[in-house]
């Protein structure tokens, strides 16, 4: 399972990531956040998706994906956050992060906001 997407928006989500772990009492530096964010997208490490992102089209959006496809990013994304020491927040920083969907949630009030897909 590999998902494509921008680098501004694989950044972004790698700060989102590192917000989103602190609020549930975990710490991990931007620089780790990148590789564990390429790493929840199906790469090994973010070189690997620096290097390979620029050879496809972008991928679909979990919200205009099927179910299978979404149910097995989930499923990838989950086993990439236990692995990385994390599988007592896995689900609830996902939901938050949201790394292959277009609608983020905002931190200070909880509220999605949507059409945050560049």
């Amino acid at each position: 399972m590999r998902f494509f997407t921008s680098e501004t928006r694989i950044k972004r989500d790698a700060k989102r990531l590192m917000k989103s772990l602190a609020r549930h009492g975990q710490e991990l530096k931007y620089t780790k956040c990148l590789e564990l964010m390429a790493q929840l997208h199906g790469f090994s490490h973010f070189q690997e998706w620096k290097r390979t992102v620029l050879d496809g089209p972008l991928s679909t959006f979990d919200e205009d994906a099927d179910d299978e496809t979404v149910e097995a990013r989930f499923q990838h994304q989950e086993s990439v956050m236990a692995e990385a020491g994390f599988a007592a927040v896995a689900g609830v920083v996902l939901d938050e992060v949201n790394p292959t969907g277009w609608q983020k949630q905002s931190f200070g009030n909880g509220q999605p906001f949507t059409h945050d897909a560049t």
